[in-house]
């Protein structure tokens, strides 16, 4: 009898030890299965404030301020690429930013490169070319210029018009470019520190503005109005803009903004050295 009592007990605790082990194992696997759950809904979740990525910098919405000075209908005398063939054609660009001709359409409402000049000659004329640019540069390219009698190309990969006695290209002309493009950008007086050229250790602060046509760099002036030559360019697809102008005795400004407008930079110098070599104070 007692024997088996015993082996009656031995049975009892091998079951209780068995219904322990799998409780165990169920709980393990809860365990377990919590956790995945958890780490999945953390990577497809709402994710720490600290892991967030860091929103898109602001770009300038270039496009509607260019586009009334680029649009249009232009024709002349056309080579067709690859092989210079002379043809009757039309480029049409858009006020949209679209543009086509033989066989090609293009929207460079956002391209990635763009750039302005504005030259004066001996004689007071002005001519103006504007170029935009896909990346790489294959991928589309576009330039209206009044210069050279006005001139109209487009072009993707091997495809493209080359146009010559353009008409229309005139209106480039109608006004300064800092004018144009005043409204993209933040010409109250902002706060540099500027590098002593001669002593790179030393920083001063600077002020910098456009004070009507006039740019300021601290105590040197530059005004836009008697520039002979305006550049304005934009990189990645608004994200800066730069503005430079070419004074007559040869002295150069340049500044520089962010995608919002808001001057990052400022350069400048005479005919024979650096004077300014500002940047955004932190």
């Amino acid at each position: 009898m007692i024997r088996r009592t015993a082996l009656l007990s031995a049975l009892t605790l091998s079951l209780l030890l068995a219904a322990c082990g799998k409780d165990r194992d169920e709980t393990a696997s809860e365990d377990a299965q919590a956790q995945a759950e958890a780490a999945a809904e953390g990577e497809g979740g709402s994710a720490p404030a600290d892991d967030a990525p860091a929103p898109p910098p602001p770009r300038m919405k270039y496009w509607p301020v260019l586009g009334p000075l680029v649009a249009g209908s232009y024709s002349g005398s056309c080579m067709r690429k690859p092989d210079l063939g002379k043809v009757d054609a039309t480029i049409t660009v858009g006020a949209g930013g679209k543009a086509s001709s033989n066989g090609l359409d293009l929207d460079f409402s956002e391209a990635p490169k763009v750039s302005l000049m504005r030259v004066r000659d001996d004689q007071g004329a002005y001519g103006t070319s504007a170029t935009f640019s896909m990346r790489p540069e294959k991928d589309g390219f576009l330039n209206v210029s009044s210069l050279g009698g006005g001139t109209v190309s487009i072009d993707r990969e091997d495809k493209g018009l080359m146009c010559s006695k353009v008409g229309g290209t005139d209106k480039l002309n109608s006004q300064p470019l800092h004018q144009a493009l005043a409204s993209l950008i933040n010409g109250k007086k902002q706060t540099l520190g500027c590098t002593d050229l001669k002593n790179i250790m030393v920083s001063r602060d600077v002020d910098v503005e456009i004070d009507g046509t006039v740019i300021r760099i601290g105590d040197a002036s530059y005004d836009m109005k008697l520039a002979a030559t305006e550049m304005l360019g934009f990189d990645e697809a608004g994200e800066s803009m730069s503005l430079s102008v070419i004074m007559p005795d040869q002295s150069t400004a340049m500044l520089m903004y962010d995608g919002a407008g808001t001057l990052t930079h400022a350069n400048a110098r005479n005919q024979t050295e650096a004077t300014h070599a500002c940047t955004q104070k932190r």
